[in-house]
C-alpha cells in the first residue's frame, strides 16, 4: 500500500466528532447496518450456490450452455440482482436508505474483486 506524505508547505488537519444519539437514532443507525449486512450476506449466499450449481452440473457432464446461467459479481451487477430480489427476500427493504444496501453490495464486490485477484 502507497503511503500518503504531506506535500512540502502544506498543513493536514483532520477533525473528530463524537455521535451521541439517541435511542430511536441508534435503532435507525442499528437498521441500516443490519441491511447492509443482509444484502451482503444474501447476494453472496446466492453468488455461492450459482457456483455450487453449476459445479455440480459440471460433475454430471451437463453441458456448458446448459448450466444454470452465470451471476457476475461487479457492483452493478449485484445492484441490479439485488433490485430484482429485495421485494421477496427483504419486504423490509423501504424502512432503510437504499445507499445501506448498496454499502452492503459494495464491500461484497470489493471483496470478491480482491479475492479472485489473489486467486490469480
Amino acid at each position: 500500500m502507497v503511503r500518503f506524505e504531506v506535500p512540502e508547505g502544506r498543513v493536514i488537519q483532520a477533525y473528530r466528532f463524537a455521535l451521541d444519539p439517541t435511542p430511536t437514532q441508534l435503532r435507525r443507525l442499528a437498521s441500516h447496518a443490519g441491511a447492509a449486512r443482509f444484502a451482503h450476506n444474501h447476494m453472496l449466499a446466492l453468488l455461492k450456490s450459482v457456483m455450487g450449481k453449476r459445479g455440480g452440473g459440471r460433475s454430471y457432464g451437463i453441458d456448458e450452455s446448459e448450466l444454470t446461467p452465470t451471476l457476475g459479481w461487479s457492483l452493478p451487477t449485484l445492484r441490479k440482482v439485488w433490485n430484482h430480489r429485495k421485494a421477496t427476500c427483504a419486504p423490509w427493504w423501504g424502512e432503510n436508505s437504499k445507499e445501506a444496501y448498496n454499502t452492503g453490495l459494495d464491500a461484497l464486490a470489493r471483496g470478491l474483486d480482491a479475492w479472485s485477484q489473489s486467486r490469480a
